[in-house]
């Protein structure tokens, strides 16, 4: 079981390193280029101040925090604000979803208790858990990652739900320093983006010299693709990731993006995690 020494490109921005340190445990030669940043919500003061209002003004049944990052950016600012006691206050008769363990430790932090993280941590995960309950005229409130999703807002609506959401970043091809400093802060080993080194990357795909190529989020997959199309280089780069390298992809999700974009996805892990996606690969390329 070994990577025998292929090129694998890390599209990772937070955990670029530690990805690369997988491949080179398994025998491959990591190719580092972060496709994704994250920059903070241009309207972030005003986003803590309608946060804080929504769940002072609406019992909120439920709530759901997507990732670390956020609670992290949004909490941070609620105690610039002087506001986090009473946030904290607000949520003890709150059921709390934490999308994976990540927000569950930041939350921790902040002094708020997790009542649920989701077996599958993914929107589905989430969606499968909320129809336990009976959620018909309940209030739930969602803090998103980078991006939100309309469709998860239509299903929970659909089981009669009122759906409040909050932002407190997005994601980028940048990263933005502040937001650096908060990621270090965090404690992430992270790589920040580049766009040379994305078009480098994309220059070495149409080349040949980079053999898989995984990703292990859906903006990961949406910002690479996006900068591609700006660059005119959508449609030759898809045919080349289609035919001459081996996609990888971390889970159901980033796979959902993946043929959003009409790329065929080669490798998926059975748990949807770094460490086993990259098994996966070496055991795929050990037995040609």
């Amino acid at each position: 079981m070994s990577l025998h020494g292929i090129t694998v490109a890390v599209t990772s921005s937070r955990r670029a390193s530690e990805l690369a340190d997988i491949v080179r445990k398994f025998g491959g030669i990591p190719y580092i280029a972060p496709t994704i940043g994250i920059k903070n919500n241009s309207q972030l003061d005003s986003e803590c101040n309608h946060f804080i209002e929504t769940i002072s003004n609406e019992s909120m049944h439920f709530f759901i925090f997507m990732t670390g990052v956020g609670v992290f950016n949004l909490f941070h600012n609620l105690q610039k604000l002087h506001k986090l006691n009473t946030v904290i206050e607000k949520f003890q008769d709150t059921i709390v979803i934490a999308r994976s363990n990540k927000p569950k430790m930041e939350l921790r932090k902040f002094g708020i208790k997790t009542n649920f993280v989701p077996n599958i941590n993914t929107i589905d995960g989430i969606f499968n858990l909320l129809k336990r309950f009976d959620v018909k005229t309940k209030n739930i409130g969602i803090l998103w990652h980078g991006d939100s999703s309309s469709s998860f807002k239509k299903r929970l609506a659909s089981l009669g739900a009122n759906v409040f959401d909050f932002s407190s970043y997005s994601y980028s091809a940048r990263l933005e320093q502040t937001n650096a400093s908060m990621l270090e802060e965090m404690g992430y080993d992270y790589v920040a983006p580049n766009e040379e080194k994305i078009k480098m990357l994309i220059e070495d795909i149409m080349k040949g010299t980079v053999d898989s190529i995984t990703f292990t989020s859906p903006p990961a997959v949406k910002e690479f693709f996006e900068f591609a199309k700006r660059k005119n280089k959508i449609n030759s780069l898809r045919a080349k990731l289609n035919s001459n390298v081996l996609v990888v992809s971390v889970g159901p999700s980033t796979s959902k993006m993946l043929a959003r974009f009409q790329v065929v996805v080669d490798i998926i892990p059975t748990t949807y995690r770094m460490g086993p996606m990259i098994k996966e690969l070496a055991d795929n390329i050990s037995s040609y």
